[in-house]
């Protein structure tokens, strides 16, 4: 038995200005974005028209939204722990039905979805086992998981490498702005989905090395401008800066993720499971 990643960490996700997940997605975009949304299509491209689908942790519901603007013959449904996010996803009137739910007690039936998606919410959350066995409960017989999830544990990636770093403390950064509490690993995801009924089918990897930079660019911006008194001059130099960062990695990183896909060497892992 693979140990259950817990943690503790009190962090505001009614923040509106830390909620993901506006607008739709385009899968023609070539970015970071595109690798997650190609990737879930796929995954769900065998769903026949009628099926449910649910979004657990959904923000403010950019995936089940997109989802059910390409694929409108499916019955889509999003939940997450944000008020605040759920308000901001039902102003799109996008065909979603959306809920206020924490991930690790969803208030649905036993199997009551043909498929569960899940798009960085496992890093979020104090029990990640308790989750993964929600989503397994809520799931029919047969159904399918598919989702991407962080593993900022990863060996061999900057994440590992500047774990314990104190001029880039990139894991502090992410907990104390966007509450990453978990470092996981694919190795352990695996071993705990199985543990909790949910059999992997197919895997691949993405945010490698283009992908990783960008985050630490973006985090560090986050971590400079979140400074008490810091002047407009430099909270301009460092917007700056991270964009010209950004720019080019946020689309390298796609190409880089497609040629690497089986490359373990990666902080995403997209994973697709049975019950």
């Amino acid at each position: 038995m693979t140990q259950e990643p817990t943690a503790t960490f009190n962090f505001d996700y009614e923040n509106p200005n830390i909620i993901e997940g506006h607008g739709t997605g385009d899968p023609y975009s070539h970015d970071l974005a595109a690798t997650r949304l190609l990737r879930m299509l796929d995954a769900l491209s065998g769903l026949p028209a009628g099926a449910t689908v649910m979004a657990v942790g959904c923000g403010a519901g950019r995936q089940s939204r997109t989802l059910k603007k390409l694929r409108p013959a499916l019955q889509v449904f999003g939940c997450d722990l944000s008020q605040v996010a759920i308000v901001e996803a039902r102003k799109y009137n996008d065909g979603v039905e959306y809920d206020v739910s924490d991930a690790a007690r969803l208030p649905y039936p036993d199997a009551q979805f043909d498929a569960v998606m899940l798009f960085d919410v496992l890093e979020h959350v104090p029990n990640v086992a308790a989750v993964v066995r929600e989503v397994a409960r809520v799931l029919k017989p047969g159904g399918l998981f598919h989702g991407h999830i962080p593993i900022e544990g990863q060996p061999h990636t900057i994440f590992a490498r500047l774990h314990s770093s104190q001029s880039l403390p990139l894991t502090r950064w992410k907990r104390e702005q966007i509450g990453h509490i978990q470092q996981l690993t694919d190795t352990g995801v695996l071993e705990l989905f199985g543990q909790c009924g949910l059999k992997p089918q197919s895997y691949d990897y993405s945010f490698h090395l283009a992908g990783q930079l960008h985050d630490l660019a973006d985090y560090w911006r986050r971590d400079r401008l979140a400074k008490s008194g810091l002047a407009d001059w430099r909270k301009n130099m460092v917007t700056i800066t991270a964009r010209l960062i950004f720019f080019p990695l946020w689309r390298i990183s796609y190409w880089e993720d497609k040629w690497r896909a089986h490359d373990n060497h990666a902080a995403g892992l997209h994973l697709t499971a049975v019950k």
